[in-house]
Order: structure tokens, then C-alpha cells, then sequence
């Protein structure tokens, strides 16, 4: 069985994900700088019968970015899959008052970041077969917000380089695929509720535009994952989808 590569599987939407597909494929968990809890996901992955590595990955850094996928690559004889479910911290707040060090860094991240991941990823994928790729995005991408211009700019950017590897690369059997979450109880939700009244403003309005009235869930995120890597999915790229609970429609 070939394996998963994970980026991004310390924080609360990662986490979820890499316990969900390590029920049917050995993972390598990409972390940043939070080795100890990449460790722990591992150690949770095995207590429950699964097989899993961890591997330190700069996004910024394209040599670092391809170095841990084709690592990835050798330890499970192949990739079937690719998931970046990373994301800096950012400021929720006008881009007027955004400083040009945070633009630059959270572009940094996460644009050049999916770029590597989505170059290396696909070139890794091409040498076996092909497989999926799928990158997490925001609910931000399919409707504006209000002082999420730090979120909704740099992964409409991502969606859009996401797009283009989907249409170039599925000759080559590989499919690209994003996910846009909208209010899941974890991650940034739990820090800008503590953060300021513009932050917390945000959030609330975005639960208050949500039809189903309430928070998603890691699993939920994580189901979708799951299904868009599968075998049940390989129809399926190009495509953005939310797991919002109405907020985008």
C-alpha cells in the first residue's frame, strides 16, 4: 500500500485529518516547528493500529518541501496522496491596518508554500501513477469577508494555482482538489475568540451568516478529506468545496 503525506497535522484541522487517513494508509506527518505534538499524533495513530513518520518541512523553502515528499515517497514505496493543511497565523483586521511584514509572511506561507507543495507534489505523484492532492482553503475564497482579507487573498491565490495544476496534471492521472472550511471548532476559531473585538467580530458574523447555525467540526473537515483522496473520488478535480454549513451559498 502506497502512503500519505500530510503537511500541516499539528494543528486541530490537521490532527483530525492524519487520524482519519491513517485508518487506511501508513502517513508521514510534515511538521514546522511543534515536533512533540507531531509526535504525539503519531503515537496516537499507533495506539490505534495505524502506521506513521514524522518529518520536519519548511513551506518557504522549495528544497525542504521536496526533500520531505520524496522522503515520504521512499518510505511508502509511493504516494497515493498529498494533503496541506497548513496555514500561518493571521491577522483578522482591515487591510488597511495590515503591516507590510504580515503581508509579506502570510503571502510567503502560503502561496510560495502550496506552490512548492503543489509542484513537488505533482512531480512526486507523476513517477507512480498519480494520486490526489488536496490543499485546505476558506470559506473566505467563495465569499468575502469583512476583515479576512489576510485569509480570503492569499487562498484565493492558492485555489487558483490549485486550478492550474489540476487542468495540467490530469493527464498524468493526478488530481488537485481544495477544501474551504468555514467556523470549525478548532485552531483559530478557539485563538482570535481571545484575541480582540475585531477578531472575535469576524467569527461571529460568519456564524451568524452559517444556515446551519453552528460550528463545524475537525471531523467534518476531515471526512471530506478522506472522501476527495479515496477511490470513490477519482472523477473529481479542479474543484473547490466548502464545508461551511450554507455560508457560502
Amino acid at each position: 500500500m502506497k502512503g500519505i503525506a500530510i503537511l500541516g497535522a499539528t494543528g486541530g484541522l490537521g490532527e483530525a485529518i492524519a487520524l482519519r487517513l491513517a485508518k487506511r494508509a501508513p502517513v508521514t506527518i510534515g511538521y514546522g516547528r511543534n515536533k512533540e505534538k507531531a509526535s504525539a499524533v503519531v503515537a496516537t495513530i499507533e495506539k490505534a493500529g495505524g502506521t506513521a513518520r514524522i518529518a520536519p518541512v519548511d513551506l518557504r523553502d522549495a528544497g525542504s518541501v521536496a526533500g520531505f515528499i520524496d522522503e515520504a515517497a521512499r518510505s511508502w514505496s509511493g504516494l497515493d496522496a498529498i494533503v496541506s493543511a497548513t496555514g500561518p497565523a493571521i491577522p483578522l483586521r482591515p487591510l488597511s491596518d495590515v503591516s507590510d511584514e504580515d503581508f509579506r509572511r502570510i503571502y510567503d506561507t502560503d502561496v510560495f508554500g502550496s506552490f512548492n507543495v503543489l509542484r513537488h507534489g505533482a512531480a512526486a505523484l507523476k513517477k507512480t501513477g498519480g494520486g490526489a492532492i488536496v490543499l485546505l482553503l476558506t470559506t473566505a475564497v467563495l465569499r468575502t469577508l469583512e476583515n479576512d482579507g489576510m485569509s480570503g487573498g492569499p487562498k484565493t491565490a492558492v485555489a487558483a494555482l490549485m486550478k492550474q495544476v489540476a487542468r495540467e496534471m490530469g493527464q498524468h492521472n493526478i488530481r488537485c482538489n481544495g477544501i474551504a472550511p468555514g467556523v470549525i471548532d478548532a485552531g483559530i476559531v478557539h485563538s482570535s475568540f481571545e484575541a480582540d473585538h475585531v477578531a472575535k467580530a469576524v467569527i461571529t458574523d460568519c456564524l451568524n451568516k452559517t444556515p446551519l447555525g453552528r460550528m463545524g467540526q475537525p471531523e467534518d473537515i476531515a471526512a471530506a478529506v478522506d472522501f476527495l483522496t479515496s477511490s470513490d473520488a477519482t472523477y473529481i478535480s479542479g474543484q473547490v468545496l466548502a464545508i461551511d454549513g450554507g455560508y457560502s451559498a
